[in-house]
């Protein structure tokens, strides 16, 4: 029985795009990197939000990077590995954009209209994620060690569910 539950949902998992796969596996790499800087830090690991909002606002963040840039992830061939390991960069600093952009909204305390709310909030959250994220992989080895691996594993499995839809 429980062999049939696991083909049942990989047969759910791999009706999912390409698109929305790369996505979903993104935002778990995003979560699990998240965890890691929450844990294993690097030096601004102390100034980091609880564990549970860098989860949420990780795999958020990084979720939204997948789905945007979806189609650089798990290209076939050797040319696809060389995109995917050279825009994996863009992808995170797209992700930890988006993930701090909820945080700068929470932390907005002026009424002055929605549109500068948001203008405002990604002004002063979006940096800080860029920083934060930085400074995770290159300060601490563990951290970069599941961003890389994280990286990998997406797109292989990205590679992997395009060669079966295609």
């Amino acid at each position: 029985m429980p062999s049939q539950q696991m083909d049942n949902a990989m047969t759910i998992f791999e009706t999912f795009s390409p698109r929305a796969h790369a996505a979903i596996l993104t935002g778990l790499a995003g979560g699990a990197v998240a965890q890691a800087m929450c844990v294993w830090g690097g030096t601004l690991a102390r100034f980091l939000p609880p564990a549970t909002l860098m989860m949420l606002g990780g795999s958020g963040g990084a979720a939204c990077a997948g789905m945007i840039c979806a189609g650089v992830i798990g290209r076939p061939g050797w040319l696809g590995t060389l995109v995917a390991v050279l825009l994996w960069p863009l992808v995170t600093a797209l992700g930890a954009i988006l993930g701090a952009l909820p945080f700068g909204l929470i932390d907005q305390h002026t009424h002055r209209g929605m549109l500068s709310s948001l203008l405002s909030a990604a002004e002063e959250a979006a940096p800080l994620g860029l920083l934060a994220v930085a400074d995770g992989i290159v300060t601490s080895p563990a951290v970069a060690g599941i961003w890389i691996v994280s990286a990998l594993a997406v797109h292989a499995a990205v590679k992997q569910q395009r060669a079966v839809t295609t």
